[in-house]
């Protein structure tokens, strides 16, 4: 005697609401553990991304190359080059920070803050993602920074 359709789909959003749930749950404790634990005055630098914006995000990283691994394919894009980290101007920008690696839930957490504040951060960033993307607020470019510390800044439009 198995399940019925009805019965089965009840189950599965059942499994569903539970994973979800337990993502949520997950993605808190990320958070809360940046802003009370990990990232010095991380208040007074970084905000957390709202719903909005998070799936701005999310869409973005869909459609770039990005391999298993983390590692952006650069020839896929537009335009890209070595960033230096020396150009004030760009280091002022305010940008998104998105882990390309660790655990799934980290790719649900999206933090704002200047260049220069994650670059000066960056040890205590690279706890959770050794590859990431710093994606420039108007959504235009980005700076990936590789787990060797390597950055590259790529060009969206």
């Amino acid at each position: 005697m198995g399940l019925t359709e009805e019965q089965r789909a009840r189950m599965n959003k059942l499994i569903a609401d539970c994973r979800k749930r337990k993502t949520e749950r997950a993605v808190s404790s990320i958070k809360e553990q940046m802003s009370a634990e990990m990232i010095e005055d991380f208040a007074k630098k970084y905000r957390f991304a709202d719903s909005e914006t998070s799936e701005r995000l999310k869409k973005l990283l869909d459609e770039l190359p990005i391999n298993r691994i983390g590692r952006i394919d650069f020839d896929k894009l537009p335009a890209h080059r070595t960033f230096s980290a020396k150009n004030t101007d760009t280091r002022k920008r305010m940008v998104w920070f998105c882990s390309l690696c660790g655990s799934e839930e980290i790719f649900e957490v999206f933090v704002k803050g200047s260049l220069f504040d994650f670059l000066a951060d960056y040890d205590d960033w690279y706890f959770y993602g050794a590859y990431m993307l710093l994606v420039y607020d108007d959504f235009g470019g980005f700076v990936y920074i590789d787990d060797n510390g390597n950055m590259t800044e790529a060009f969206l439009q």
